[in-house]
């Protein structure tokens, strides 16, 4: 059996520093978590907007983001609107989709052969747009279920007066977006705007805790001394798009001419991210891409 005492350690037991304890998780940053959901919004809409439009030169830029009280946010939007809300669980919170009536007549009215001409004293929906206005509304369901990754989301309410369709206090501030849809086959462009309350957006994003030390984004961060910056990653430039049946397919043959028309807002990709829009020019004789627009500012 051992007699000894038990040794006296020389030195203090290990613990952890205050600096490694200040980097516990914390509640993410609803500013820059908003403006990455913004940008999900817009993306996932110019895919949907353009099968729904069936333009495949339609595209989808972010004009505004911005926190604002409701009361403001309802005169900025003003009449003539449909809105439709869309639910998050409970009813109180979701996020308000708003478009004007006379921007969503002209749009189903060019897919139909028309002008697209927007009427500004267009305020009431007319019974022949309503099933166009209907999908839209599911359109935009899926944009915020995938920019959210919630597919519980889904629209619960529509009208053209806002206060009977969103459910927000006269004191709530709401983050909205203004999404600017432009194509060469509408006269100008037109526009989907987005509201949601402040806790439904802390609900959207606050199941992701960020640690100081690891959530920072690459841009925040800097790419200098970046273990991936020296990274090569596969990008590819889609010039055009050409729809073919398989009869005429089938038929190709040595000296077929195959007509195409180059898209007007080219994506930049990888793998199936679009990191940037472009359109095509020319640099010492070679096809060169000028970008107009990137997602990587953040």
């Amino acid at each position: 059996m051992i007699t000894t005492g038990i040794p006296e350690a020389v030195a203090r037991a290990a613990c952890h520093c205050d600096e490694l304890l200040s980097r516990a998780a914390t509640p993410p940053e609803l500013d820059i978590e908003f403006a990455r959901f913004a940008r999900g919004i817009a993306q996932q809409s110019q895919h949907q907007l353009s099968q729904l439009c069936d333009d495949r030169g339609l595209a989808v830029d972010i004009a505004d983001a911005e926190l604002l009280p409701v009361g403001e946010w309802f005169a900025k939007v003003g009449a003539a609107h449909r809105h439709s809300f869309y639910s998050i669980g409970q009813e109180s919170r979701g996020i308000l989709i708003s478009v004007r009536i006379g921007e969503l007549v002209g749009q189903f009215e060019r897919i139909l052969g028309g002008t697209g001409e927007v009427d500004e004293k267009c305020t009431v929906l007319p019974a022949s747009a309503n099933r166009f206005a209907q999908q839209f509304e599911d359109r935009m369901a899926e944009v915020i279920q995938a920019a959210s990754d919630r597919r519980g989301i889904a629209a619960s309410a529509n009208g053209e007066e806002v206060e009977q369709v969103a459910p927000y206090a006269s004191g709530d501030r709401v983050w909205t977006v203004t999404l600017t849809i432009t194509s060469a086959k509408s006269a100008r462009p037109w526009k989907v705007r987005l509201a949601a309350c402040n806790s439904t957006i802390a609900e959207i994003v606050g199941t992701r805790a960020v640690s100081p030390a690891t959530g920072r984004t690459i841009g925040a961060r800097g790419l200098n001394g970046s273990a991936i910056a020296e990274v090569d990653l596969p990008l590819r430039a889609v010039l055009v798009d050409v729809p073919m049946s398989i009869a005429r397919l089938a038929s190709l043959e040595p000296g077929s001419v195959i007509p195409v028309a180059v898209n007007r807002n080219v994506p930049l990709m990888t793998g199936n991210l679009t990191i940037a829009h472009g359109c095509v020019g020319e640099l010492d004789d070679r096809v060169a891409l000028e970008l107009t627009q990137t997602f990587l500012s953040e």
